[in-house]
Formats: C-alpha cells, sequence, structure tokens
C-alpha cells in the first residue's frame, strides 16, 4: 500500500517533507542513521555497529518498498533527513498481521512535534492496511520522553524485561507495548 507524501506543519513553525523512502535515498539515509544512531542514549547500538555497505542498504530499502505490510517514511527538511519510521511487516504466515516498528530523529528536532506527526501518520498508514492488526515496540523503560508518545497514541504496555539492555556497563530495562489498528 502507496503512501501519499505530506507536509507538516511542526509547533516551531517549520515545515518538513514526510514522504515514502526511495532506494535512491540510501546515502541520505546512511548519513541520517550516523548523525545520531550513537549519540542518542535510546537507541541500542553501539559504536561502529550500523555499517551496511552502500548496496546492503539499498536492498534494506527495497525490501519495505516492496512489501504490501511494510513502510518506511522520511522526513526531509531543506533536502537533508532530519526524522524516519519503519513499519516491518512480519513475513511469516502466522505473524502478517503484525509488525514492529522503530523511529528515529535528530535531537535538534525532538520536542516540535515531529514524532508525533510521524508515528500519527504511520498509524493512520497501518489502520488503512488491510493485511496489519498489531503494531508493538520496544523501549528503554526510562525513556520518559519515549514512552509518553506512545501512550497519548494509544500504545499499551504489556511487558517488561529487567536489564534487557546492556549499553556502556549499565542495565536498562525494556518495555513492550502494543496497538490494535484493527
Amino acid at each position: 500500500m502507496k503512501f501519499s507524501p505530506l507536509t507538516i506543519g511542526l509547533k516551531d513553525g517549520r515545515s518538513v517533507l514526510l514522504r515514502h523512502v526511495e532506494v535512491a535515498d540510501a546515502p541520505k539515509v546512511m548519513e541520517f542513521v550516523h548523525g545520531f544512531v550513537y549519540d542518542e542514549e535510546y537507541v541500542p547500538l553501539t559504536e561502529g555497529e550500523f555499517n551496511p555497505t552502500l548496496a546492503e542498504e539499498e536492498q534494506v530499502l527495497a525490501n519495505y518498498i516492496n512489501r504490501s505490510n511494510a513502510l518506511f517514511l522520511v522526513a526531509e527538511f531543506d533536502g537533508k533527513l532530519v526524522g524516519n519510521i519503519n513499519v516491518d511487516g512480519n513475513q511469516r504466515k502466522i505473524l502478517r498481521h503484525t509488525a514492529v516498528f522503530g523511529m528515529g530523529m535528530h535531537k535538534e528536532w525532538q520536542g516540535c512535534g515531529l514524532g508525533t506527526a510521524i508515528l500519527n501518520a504511520a498509524i493512520d498508514w497501518a489502520k488503512n492496511n488491510s493485511e496489519l492488526e498489531i503494531l508493538f515496540l520496544q523501549v528503554y523503560a526510562d525513556n520518559k520522553a519515549g514512552l509518553a508518545l506512545y501512550r497519548k497514541m494509544g500504545f499499551v504496555e504489556h511487558g517488561r524485561i529487567p536489564d534487557f539492555f546492556k549499553q556502556n556497563g549499565r542495565y536498562h530495562d525494556e518495555i513492550s507495548m502494543h496497538l490494535s489498528v484493527r
């Protein structure tokens, strides 16, 4: 199912273009991820773990584009990617109605309504996708802003795993959440 591009006005007066990723965006996506992934406290990657080749990243993006129960959106401002969200629909027949999602954005774009806007767009897309019924996610238990956003959007906590993430010698609990999109 396709996604029609949207221009989103943010609380601070800026506007971003929210659109489906294209294979040609692979270099921009790689630059975007490298711009925040290792500096963010609540991203479960350590330095050097995100290192796909250009061909590998192009394949990942093509995979999202070609699957009917998957979506990868990018938020663009002045030609640069500033946020993204991916809905990764399960390919196993018995789980095909489910999708896990992840999102990210540069620190300077947090708190202006971008997270709410891109999450809302992905949820709307999922609600209109006849294959999807459940979205789920994993989040650091101490990510207060993330938890507040997910709860505001209707996600419900269904589990907690103590010490799930081990980052820089420190443990963090994981909270699992879900949202019905039937």
